[in-house]
């Protein structure tokens, strides 16, 4: 079932029409729709992660452009291989040490990924951050529709001149 915050991420989504505004559209949007602080998306390039855009509702900087190697990061990669998101939290005791060192670094308790459909595989990767609780079950289901809304609108963007 569709909410009210679903509804309107997917049809702001729907209503961009060039790459960045996509990539901006969707980090505010994920952000409400999970009453989250800050989400980030990384374009997969390679075995690299690079972020390419965020927001973040208390102004901070998630140090865009900033790159990651998928390999270091084993949680991430299965999220990427499999299409299915993933959450860690450093308020779970077993939480993945290498996110838990992520997360303690940009002081923020809790990470939701969320894989971003591309037309030839994955395309990036949406993290969505919160402090004092963790993401559940709930918060993925309200994000799913979101990131299929973002793979159909990208996939309907024309290509980069570059590109053709």
């Amino acid at each position: 079932m569709v909410d009210e915050r679903q509804r309107r991420a997917v049809e702001a989504l729907e209503g961009e029409t060039s790459l960045p505004g996509l990539l901006h559209a969707a980090t505010r949007e994920l952000v409400g729709v999970v009453d989250g602080l800050a989400c980030a998306i990384s374009r997969v390039v390679g075995d690299v992660l690079i972020q390419v855009a965020e927001h973040s509702r208390d102004g901070r900087t998630l140090v865009l452009g900033h790159g990651y190697l998928i390999s270091d990061f084993p949680l991430t990669e299965s999220a990427l291989q499999r299409g299915e998101p993933a959450c860690v939290s450093l308020l779970d005791p077993q939480a993945d040490p290498g996110e838990a060192a992520l997360l303690a670094e940009l002081k923020l308790d809790s990470l939701l990924m969320l894989p971003l459909p591309g037309p030839a595989g994955p395309w990036g990767l949406a993290e969505m951050y919160v402090n004092g609780r963790r993401f559940d079950e709930d918060d993925v289901a309200r994000v799913r529709p979101v990131a299929a809304a973002f793979g159909e609108r990208l996939a309907a963007l024309p290509a980069p001149a570059s590109a053709r």
